[in-house]
């Protein structure tokens, strides 16, 4: 018989078990005696599947970008907001009156120091929005200070493309099949490859491809190791702790 103690294999040889076993069968199933067999389509599905998932991230890795993006928008409101308090200074002028005109919009919309994204996002999109408004445009252009707006605007745009990207990338990620659910579907759909081909193994044309597939068990067996430092290994399927044989 096909046994394979799987809980005992490595990711890493586990997977390279299921890519080896579909290589031998292979031949068989495209003119052999597992032709169109829909156990080997089930190992297929269930094997890509495995090696997409088995080693990925929980997180999107879009963490860094987005918090540079933050940096670049609170740098830009931070510059914008100092322009106008030297300007307002100046409060005989027109550009001073409209620069204290604007801070005044600033004031009441609120500081952005210490809020999270979410709040800060809330912050800046009433602030852009009161800034919009024609009067403050006309106060804009009054205290010359509309190229530095329209940064402020690009630099709030930016954050919010980067951050919808990250909030959409971590919500597939987590909608993926997890790591131990992916091992345990593998193991069953090689063992239902491996329990077929034992049953018919004294069945003509079934001989050799028994035979090849346990010398793959056989390999699998001597390079088994131990995960390395680093490297995790997800919970074994068989909850009871004895071997998963057949």
């Amino acid at each position: 018989m096909l046994r394979v103690n799987y809980s005992e294999l490595s990711t890493k040889v586990l997977g390279n078990l299921s890519n080896r076993t579909i290589e031998v069968i292979s031949p068989a199933y495209a003119s052999g005696v597992l032709q169109h067999n829909p156990l080997v389509d089930v190992l297929i599905a269930t094997n890509k599947s495995y090696q997409a998932i088995v080693i990925k991230n929980t997180y999107s890795g879009l963490g860094n970008p987005v918090a540079q993006a933050d940096l670049v928008r609170d740098k830009v409101y931070r510059n914008l907001r100092r322009m106008l308090q030297g300007m307002a200074g100046f409060n005989d002028k027109p550009k001073g009156k409209a620069a204290a005109a604007l801070l005044t919009v600033f004031e009441e919309t609120g500081d952005i120091y210490g809020l999270s994204y979410a709040d800060e996002n809330v912050v800046m999109q009433t602030l852009i929005n009161r800034l919009d408004e024609a009067g403050n445009q006309v106060h804009l252009a009054t205290a010359m200070v509309m190229d530095e707006y329209s940064m402020l605007k690009q630099a709030q745009g930016s954050f919010e493309a980067i951050s919808a990207e990250q909030t959409d990338a971590n919500s597939a990620l987590r909608q993926k099949q997890s790591a131990s659910g992916a091992r345990r579907a593998l193991h069953q759909a090689l063992r239902d490859i491996f329990s077929l081909v034992s049953a018919m193994k004294n069945v003509a044309g079934w001989e050799d491809l028994y035979h090849d597939l346990n010398e793959l068990i056989k390999e699998a067996r001597q390079s088994n190791r131990k995960p390395s430092k680093g490297e995790s290994e997800p919970p074994a399927a068989s909850g009871d702790g004895l071997p998963e044989n057949e």
